[in-house]
């Protein structure tokens, strides 16, 4: 939990290309969310993964479908909920052995 969102989600994002202006378009909007807490890029079937907090599922709803599916140039979206977290860390490996 974070600070009074208690919700975390993954959320795919799918654009309708991948051109330069497009991935620049949507990674400077994204990064005006507040709820959006971490973006990445990917190289596979979506082209970003955001991690999102939330309130409750009416706060994830108003996020999905006021905010971000009015973001220009969206084809799809996405989302998983998390139950818990088991495992969250932020040591690295000093080896594989």
């Amino acid at each position: 939990m974070q600070a009074g969102f208690p919700g975390t989600t993954y959320v795919f994002i799918t654009l309708d290309g991948q051109d330069r202006k497009q991935l620049d378009g949507f990674e400077a909007r994204i990064k005006l969310i507040p709820q959006v807490q971490e973006c990445y890029l990917l190289a596979g079937q979506a082209d970003y993964l955001l991690r999102v907090v939330h309130k409750d599922s009416a706060d994830l709803e108003y996020l999905h479908s006021e905010v971000l599916t009015r973001l220009p140039g969206i084809r799809r979206i996405q989302s998983t909920m998390t139950l818990r977290t088991v495992k969250r860390t932020s040591l690295l490996p000093l080896s594989f052995k």
